[in-house]
């Protein structure tokens, strides 16, 4: 129906699940790697595996595929054809890179042990998520499908079991919350310890308000995750 959202990698509309009758969000993959059949390909095993979840806290994936001729046709060209797109539900409320404020004690525990059981199932069944951020937690209002606390955006998952490829030889991920052996594109060190290392920075971020790790590019924040984090603030209300 429209576009509601826009990254370097993809843009997200908004639509329509005819036989269902629910709003929904499809997530088109619109950067230039999109045509590359290694990437096309890593990308349907990732959908594969986080499709296989089934978690309040894990966004639900509804459909897969590429953009077909007659969708470019009647969008004039705006999704390009075999462009990979997924499906999945949709959550009204934004996402927590949204919230300005720090969490009190009692709301940023809640928060944690929904984050924590989300990636728990998701880790059991060989799923890791190798980008959790803000950005990629959705809020669902109470008259969405779902409501409540969402991981999303898995394009980044690597499944535990699964073969190396060219998609997970390299450091990937968001540089304020990425673990070492991610800084250092340790591919087969990535396991739950990896998302557990970005929670971590997500947790001090939403008790503090300001991040544990900065700096202005890829070197600066390799050496500041490599020095360890500076020393916690203190602030009322948290637990030692």
């Amino acid at each position: 129906h429209r576009l509601i959202g826009k990254g370097g990698m993809a843009e997200v509309w908004r639509g329509r699940h005819t036989t269902e009758s629910v709003d929904i969000a499809v997530k088109v993959i619109t950067a230039d790697l999109a045509h590359d059949e290694r990437f096309r390909a890593a990308f349907r095993d990732e959908v594969r595996a986080v499709a296989g979840l089934s978690h309040p806290a894990v966004v639900m994936v509804l459909d897969h595929g590429e953009v077909s001729e007659e969708a470019e046709r009647l969008s004039r060209g705006r999704m390009v054809a075999g462009s990979p797109y997924l499906a999945m539900e949709l959550a009204t409320g934004g996402s927590l890179i949204n919230v300005r404020t720090t969490f009190a004690w009692a709301m940023l525990k809640k928060v944690l042990l929904t984050l924590l059981d989300g990636l728990a199932h998701a880790h059991a069944r060989g799923v890791i998520h190798r980008d959790l951020k803000p950005g990629n937690i959705l809020m669902a209002a109470p008259g969405d499908m779902r409501p409540g606390l969402k991981l999303t955006d898995f394009g980044l998952a690597h499944a535990l079991r699964g073969a190396p490829s060219e998609t997970t030889s390299h450091a990937a991920g968001t540089l304020q919350y990425m673990a070492p052996e991610q800084f250092h594109g340790r591919w087969r060190d990535f396991g739950p310890w990896t998302d557990l290392y970005a929670l971590g920075c997500l947790a001090w971020e939403l008790a503090t308000g300001s991040r544990p790790f900065n700096g202005e590019n890829f070197l600066e924040l390799h050496a500041a995750h490599q020095a360890g984090p500076p020393e916690f603030p203190e602030f009322p209300g948290l637990p030692e």
